[in-house]
């Protein structure tokens, strides 16, 4: 249910053509599953379009805390140098 709605949020929020990929991990520690989204975009304009004027500040939105027990403060923000 939860990758559903992410993926509901995502669609609604971004236009498709600015966002070019997204990696939505897990990694299961015994009850609690650890979540990483990872997304690849156009140009960091497209970015704050979506993310506002500082996309280092962790979006979220009201369900997700029907979902997670703990939200980060800051997201990081990283350059493909290199893609294979």
């Amino acid at each position: 249910a939860f990758l559903l709605i992410v993926l509901s949020m995502v669609s609604v929020s971004i236009k498709p053509h600015y966002l070019l990929k997204l990696y939505f991990q897990r990694r299961n520690e015994n009850t609690i599953a650890h979540f990483l989204l990872v997304t690849i975009w156009d140009s960091m304009e497209s970015v704050k379009r979506f993310a506002g004027e500082h996309p280092e500040k962790a979006k979220y939105y009201p369900e997700d805390d029907t979902f997670l027990l703990e939200k980060e403060e800051a997201s990081a923000l990283y350059e493909v140098f290199l893609e294979k």
